[in-house]
């Protein structure tokens, strides 16, 4: 077969949604056709895609691929298609590379966990929130239970609010509990579930909690899944951590849905320590996450799926970690109680 069709297939072969190797095919084909035609060098530059501008209020001369307004172009004096192969490999890379970091919008999320002590004080977390600018990113709130009712309204950028546990039986003689139901008669879509915090002070395991993340989406709901490990681990590497979050993904790998599951990954030996993973710590083990997911899901779940870095994440390193590829986004403590909780959305929305 010719040298496009294999390229094309290899390209298929990579871990990509149905719909980013459905832009890959179109933006390689357009490159196709320059090789063909005899364009002789390429070079590229990767911009912000513009879906809505159209072809013709583009500059004239080097083609810019459908969807970029500064997209990948190609110039180049005259020779056969078939020695560019190395050049429309790397084109092809660079799109389709760009268009999977932007299919991933970016998520943070606020934990006030038993926060505050008093009502009088929730005006003013609320102001905080909504001073958030959420049009590159998605925002959800955690009040604790005494507050979800008083906050579920109060929200006017589209802010979610995100109760912090819920029940897996329902509505009943369930002393202490919450139901979906309720949250659901609130207008609440996202629960969060499987923080540190419930695991180690009220034993909640990894069988409990696969429970409650299928009763959460039977019920049509969504879910932040909470894993990571403590700082024994950590200490013995990498494959040690991992060890740690495959276990606690393995009961809800059959779960796991892009559309309605976040994980945030939290190294339990960083929350409210004021001790953060390091940028490339972070990284790493997202990208093993990812890796891990694509290897017993699919690789389109592990191309979409969100995951959040938590873990004393503030408005100083916020930078930092939004940089990194597979951070899509924090799940934030006590900075989520100060003002800088806007910087930090701010930043990662900058960086995506």
């Amino acid at each position: 077969s010719s040298w496009p069709d294999r390229t094309l297939r290899a390209v298929q072969g990579c871990p990509l949604s149905s719909l980013v190797r459905s832009m890959a095919k179109f933006s390689l084909a357009a490159i196709f056709a320059a090789g063909y035609q005899g364009a002789s060098a390429f070079e590229f530059t990767v911009g912000q895609p513009n879906l809505r501008q159209s072809p013709a209020v583009r500059a004239p001369g080097v083609g810019a691929l459908p969807g970029q307004d500064r997209g990948a172009s190609y110039a180049g004096a005259s020779a056969p298609g078939a020695l560019h192969i190395a050049g429309v490999v790397t084109a092809g890379a660079a799109v389709v590379a760009a268009t999977v970091r932007r299919a991933r919008k970016p998520v943070v999320g606020g934990n006030w966990k038993c926060n505050p002590e008093s009502m009088s004080k929730l005006d003013g977390l609320v102001a905080n929130i909504n001073a958030c600018d959420t049009s590159k990113c998605d925002v959800y709130v955690c009040p604790s239970p005494l507050h979800v009712a008083y906050c579920a309204d109060k929200f006017t950028n589209g802010a979610e609010v995100t109760p912090q546990n819920c029940n897996f039986k329902g509505c009943g003689a369930f002393t202490g509990e919450m139901a979906v139901e309720q949250m659901k008669d609130l207008k609440i879509e996202w629960c969060l579930i499987g923080h540190s915090e419930r695991r180690e002070y009220f034993k909640e395991d990894d069988e409990l909690l696969a429970t409650k993340l299928k009763y959460i989406l039977d019920a049509g709901m969504k879910c932040v899944f909470c894993i990571g490990e403590k700082l024994p681990e950590r200490e013995k590497g990498l494959e040690a951590t991992m060890a740690v979050c495959i276990s606690q993904l393995e009961q809800i790998k059959g779960l796991l849905d892009p559309a309605k599951v976040v994980i945030a990954y939290e190294p339990v030996w960083a929350i409210g320590t004021g001790v953060t993973a390091t940028a490339q710590q972070a990284q790493e083990t997202h990208a093993e996450i990812r890796k891990w997911i694509a290897e017993n899901v699919s690789p389109e779940c592990a191309e979409g799926i969100r995951i959040q870095y938590g873990g004393s994440a503030n408005a100083k390193n916020a930078p930092e970690l939004s940089a990194c590829p597979d951070i899509d986004g924090f799940l934030v403590g006590g900075a989520s109680l100060k003002p800088e909780f806007v910087d930090i959305v701010a930043a990662i929305s900058a960086a995506k």
